[in-house]
């Protein structure tokens, strides 16, 4: 299965509702909403050292950590500026972690900051597929 017919697959399920948002620079491609969620671990990592700087919509790197041995699937976290925030949680990453490995881009943004909640909820990230 191919990149393209596995896209069109997600899409019609659950996927179906996904919103397409122009992606800067290049404007044939287009963003699809995948999931939302607050960021694992963020307590363990440098998310303290820069959640005050953090902006609703700041863009986010997402790295795939093939070796973790605690998931095979696992998804890093980083700012722009690389800095590492923590990870997408175990029970999002399935879709996401296989599009990478399928050479789709994952762009992830900010979504909302609680600079005020538990470490746990203090950062919600968007993440879409870029293709």
């Amino acid at each position: 299965m191919n990149r393209l017919s596995f896209l069109k697959r997600i899409s019609t399920g659950f996927f179906a509702l996904f919103i397409p948002q122009n992606a800067k620079g290049d404007v044939n491609k287009k963003r699809y909403f995948l999931t939302k969620f607050y960021v694992a671990g963020f307590y363990y990592y440098d998310g303290e050292t820069v959640v005050n700087k953090l902006k609703v919509g700041d863009e986010l790197l997402i790295v795939q950590e093939p070796t973790n041995p605690y998931d095979r699937r696992a998804l890093e976290i980083f700012t722009t500026n690389n800095i590492k925030l923590g990870y997408v949680p175990r029970n999002e990453n399935p879709i996401p972690s296989r599009l990478l490995r399928q050479n789709v881009t994952i762009i992830g943004t900010v979504d909302k900051i609680n600079p005020d909640e538990e470490d746990w909820k203090k950062v919600r990230i968007n993440l879409f597929a870029e293709v």
